[in-house]
């Protein structure tokens, strides 16, 4: 029999690895090794890579896919058979994962076929975030049974924060897949650093970076008020900490364009989508089913 406490570690392992993908995501894009298994689901037609570094990461990333997709499919099937009685809710947000998976390995392809058009790029990263969002979910909703937040405007604060980020995640993907980044090396405006230019694609950098400014103020609003909350209180710090660095990492991308830079801008970004969501599912109540027969038993007492 699965014990609830190895489905939970298997939840947040199955998280962490979503998560390793998405960074590895992002080193392939900053590296330009898109392209560098143009095949797919082989790499230059063989099932390992060329002894080249662009070949070796873009195979890394996939390698990080498999053992994501082997560890989802493990997550889903003991998800359905620890918590389908007790609390059906986890069983279909690591269902939904599944699905959303299968969604983006065939889009992963699509994009490999269409040599990584911008528009496509955009919506293969989209969907990467759902899919840890749904693991995620899938592990906090798991933990032991809670009243959530206590306060109602609070927990509604927590998910418009949360899907404000996502908002701000999609807003950065619009740069990168329109190669904004390219055209204002400066921080945080463009020209000498504090000159406003909507001049073609520049118009997407002034949009995340204006994005970035009021969601970013909405965002450390929320984590300070988590602060105040004993079961949101660790989650919030970290989170508080990861978008101060975020903020910093964005500057050094932006003036210098380094790979550095850039791989840790998408680590970091995915990380503070990670945190907040986090914090919003926490805000939530967790409660198991009582099994039939309790109720049955309670029913049939006498009066």
């Amino acid at each position: 029999m699965v014990s609830v406490g190895f489905f939970r570690r298997l939840a947040f392992l199955t998280a962490f690895f979503a998560y390793l993908q998405i960074a590895l995501g992002g080193v392939v894009r900053v590296t330009g090794s898109g392209l560098g298994c143009p095949d797919w689901p082989l790499c230059h037609g063989r099932p390992y890579p060329a002894a080249d570094i662009h070949s070796i990461i873009e195979y890394s990333h996939r390698s990080v896919g498999t053992i994501t997709g082997v560890l989802l499919i493990g997550t889903v099937a003991l998800a359905w058979v620890v918590f389908r009685q007790r609390r059906p809710l986890v069983a279909w947000l690591a269902t939904a994962s599944l699905v959303a998976i299968a969604a983006e390995g065939a889009l992963g392809g699509v994009v490999v076929a269409n040599e990584l058009a911008s528009w496509l790029v955009l919506v293969h990263l989209g969907l990467a975030m759902i899919i840890l969002g749904f693991l995620i979910a899938t592990a906090v909703m798991s933990l032991p049974a809670s009243t959530g937040a206590s306060d109602p405007s609070f927990r509604r604060l927590a998910a418009v924060a949360a899907a404000l980020t996502y908002g701000l995640l999609l807003t950065g993907s619009t740069v990168v897949a329109s190669s904004a980044d390219e055209g204002c090396r400066a921080w945080p405006l463009c020209a000498s650093g504090f000159a406003f230019d909507f001049a073609g694609a520049n118009a997407f950098t002034m949009l995340h970076r204006g994005a970035v400014l009021v969601i970013g103020a909405v965002l450390v609003y929320t984590l300070i008020q988590a602060l105040r909350h004993p079961a949101t209180k660790a989650a919030a710090l970290a989170t508080l900490v990861v978008l101060g660095l975020q903020v910093a990492v964005g500057a050094g991308a932006a003036v210098t364009g380094a790979a550095l830079f850039n791989g840790l801008h998408v680590a970091m970004a995915t990380l503070v989508w990670a945190g907040m969501l986090s914090i919003a599912l926490v805000t939530l109540p967790r409660a198991d089913r009582r099994p039939a027969l309790s109720r049955l038993a309670v029913d049939k007492r006498p009066a």
